[in-house]
């Protein structure tokens, strides 16, 4: 009877598992963020002269540029209201681009001051600031290589990676749990964060 309870035990975790896995991989590759969507099409819209249609921001966006605000001492919202009064898509597209960059920049401050902890947020704002650079900064990064011989695109990627194996793990109900180490989880994201900076020499970078 305990061979039986154990056997349907392992298969009720293990369905558990693939489950959630499912379930975050289709909810993120279905639905697109409001940074994400509001970037390419204000950047879309100004690339086309369409300043009518420029959305600027989008619903929940607010927050952000309050955080970049308090966390840098940047009105990123003030640079892209002005760029779009003045229809100049090069300052709009810039300060779009930057504002993915800072966007990137709090998640990992952010891991940094709580040291990792909790396991669960801090797993999610590296899983949405990876996302952020994939969507909006890889393809200028991989561009940039393509022009210099260089190979920032495949050494941000392994950062990225390497940044996953600082979190820890929570384990299953405590079991298994690995500890954290914010001290390497640091020093990874500055490296990440710089070489993002070598393809955007004009991104606002703070150290």
């Amino acid at each position: 009877m305990t061979k039986i309870t154990c056997i349907h035990l392992a298969l009720f975790i293990n369905v558990l598992f693939l489950v959630q896995n499912s379930a975050f991989s289709h909810g993120y590759t279905r639905i697109e963020e409001p940074l994400i969507k509001t970037v390419k099409e204000t950047i879309l819209s100004g690339k086309q002269s369409d300043w009518s249609k420029v959305p600027g921001k989008a619903e929940g966006m607010d927050g952000l540029m309050s955080d970049i605000r308090k966390i840098f001492h940047i009105d990123m919202q003030a640079r892209i209201d002005t760029a779009i009064q003045q229809r100049d898509f090069q300052a709009l597209k810039r300060h779009m681009t930057n504002l993915v960059f800072l966007a990137i920049r709090k998640n990992f401050y952010l891991n940094r001051q709580e040291k990792l902890e909790p396991f669960i947020h801090s797993k999610e704002r590296l899983q949405q600031a990876e996302r952020y650079y994939l969507a909006v900064l890889a393809k200028n990064v991989s561009n940039y290589d393509a022009k210099n011989h260089t190979g920032l695109y495949k050494n941000i990627h392994c950062k990225f990676v390497k940044a996953r194996h600082t979190l820890g793990s929570a384990g299953f109900l405590g079991a298994g749990a690995i500890k954290p180490k914010p001290q390497d989880f640091e020093v990874i994201t500055k490296e990440i964060e710089n070489l993002i900076i070598r393809t955007f020499p004009y991104f606002d970078s703070i150290e």
